[in-house]
Order: C-alpha cells, then structure tokens, then sequence
C-alpha cells in the first residue's frame, strides 16, 4: 500500500472553465467569468491532494463477479468487463482535503448559490487534474511486464458498479491514512474524493474500452468524457 501527500500538481491557467460551460449549456457571461477568476485562487490554495492505492492479483473473473487472490469479490457486469483479461487490479482514492469542502460549505452557507457553483466546477477540475497524475503513476507500476497494458478506471458509482461497491473498495485499502472514509450513503468524505480500479495484464487480453464512459448509455451526462 503506497500513500502520496503533498502532491505537486500542474494546473491548468483556465481550470473550471471546461466543466462551467458545460454546467451553463455551452456559454460563460462576463459575471460568471469574472467569478471564476476570483475563486480559482480560493480553490487552488485550500487543496491538500493526497492519494493511497494498492495492488491486488486476481484470482479469477466468473459472470459478474471478479475475485481477488486477497479473498475480496466485486460484484457487476461492467466492473468484471473491464477486468475481465487482467491479472492484477490498482485500487486507489484520492482526495483534495477536509478544507476544500469547508470552503465550498461555508460559501453555500452565506446564501451565494452562482459562487457555489463556480468553486464546485473549479474543485471538480481539480479532482479530475489529481486523478490524471495518480493515474501516470499507477500505470507506471502497474505495468510490469513487456507486452502488458492497462485499462481504462472503473468507480463506484458508474453504470452498472453500484455506489455500496465502495465498502469493498475502502476494505480494500484504508481511506482513513489519508483522511476518506464512507457515510451511511457510501458517498466519500470529503466529498471532492475519488475511488476506482485499473487492471494489468497482457494487451492483447486485457479489455480495451477507452474510457468508462463508453460503456454507459447516459448521452446527456455532464461528465461524459
């Protein structure tokens, strides 16, 4: 089990923009823009990346379920699609840190709803910029042959993997060394946290589905990618 704290990210000058203007139907006003350059600063200062994340042999994948050499199972047609071929699994969650919910809260809290929406685009960006550069870092691991590749990342939460697939997911490695853990609704806390699962294995086995969106129907998602 590997944890990263102090993460040094490569931020992009125009982070939040891409999700704002999908939010706002494809156009920013010169207020909305406005917003989004005051609260970048707010955002980027509060984030305190970390990530945990370890690797796990599978033993097998049968129907829907995929079992673990460490006697774990996940359940759902899509998570054993994607896995489906490999012959290890990395599982990891990051997280921005307590402070980015409690910026995002106390803005909410005073009754501005267009700030809200502003910062939580901006941190959402943030999340997904964390989650490329673990991603280099596990598939920098995980492929530990010649020949072998890795698949796309699969959450909780998708198509067809079921949100209480985290309680697998968080007994599987423990969020709490880096301040994650679960509420009565499987969601994380804080909640500008990911979890997920990439697979290794041969390239000419292992699934190669680009990115999980593929294999979802939901067309209109916000976060289709």
């Amino acid at each position: 089990m590997k944890i990263l704290d102090k993460i040094k990210l490569e931020i992009p000058p125009a982070i939040g923009t891409e999700f704002l203007t999908r939010l706002m139907d494809g156009r920013l006003n010169p207020q909305i823009e406005k917003l989004l350059a005051e609260k970048r600063a707010v955002c980027i200062k509060n984030i305190e990346p970390k990530a945990i994340y370890s690797n796990f042999e599978i033993e097998k994948v049968d129907g829907d379920s995929v079992y673990f050499k460490s006697g774990n199972v996940f359940q759902g047609p899509n998570i054993s699609k994607i896995l489906k071929g490999s012959r290890t699994a990395t599982i990891f969650i990051n997280t921005l840190g307590n402070s980015t919910d409690d910026i995002i809260k106390n803005v909410n809290d005073s009754g501005d709803l267009l700030a809200t929406i502003v910062m939580d685009a901006i941190t959402t960006e943030l999340l997904a910029v964390l989650g490329s550069h673990i991603a280099e870092i596990i598939k920098s691991e995980g492929i530990r042959e010649e020949g072998w590749g890795s698949t796309c990342n699969y959450s909780p939460g998708q198509y067809k993997w079921t949100i209480e697939e985290q309680s697998e997911i968080f007994s599987m490695i423990d969020g709490s060394k880096i301040g994650v853990r679960l509420n009565e609704s499987y969601l994380m806390i804080p909640f500008k946290s990911s979890s997920g699962v990439y697979g290794f294995g041969p390239a000419d086995k292992i699934d190669k589905t680009r990115v999980a969106c593929d294999i979802c129907p939901r067309k209109d998602c916000i976060g289709r990618r």
